[in-house]
């Protein structure tokens, strides 16, 4: 845990080096379309990853019918 504050106040030191503002980024209209388009596909991977899941659960169910 301590490792990751450290690299996290690493990095923002090296970006404040480099004259990169985070909260520019943040407010970066572009930065939040690039967010919200993420967070759609990250959606969309879970529903058909849980889709899948849901299918294979039913399938067995529907073995463990057949068996009894």
């Amino acid at each position: 845990m301590i490792r990751l504050v450290i690299w996290i106040v690493v990095g923002v030191l090296a970006l404040s080096f480099f004259g990169v503002s985070l909260k520019g980024l943040i407010q970066d209209p572009t930065t939040q379309d690039n967010f919200s388009f993420l967070s759609e596909l990250v959606q969309e991977g879970w529903d058909h990853i849980s889709d899948w899941f849901v299918d294979i659960r039913d399938q067995a169910r529907d073995l463990v019918k057949k068996d009894n």
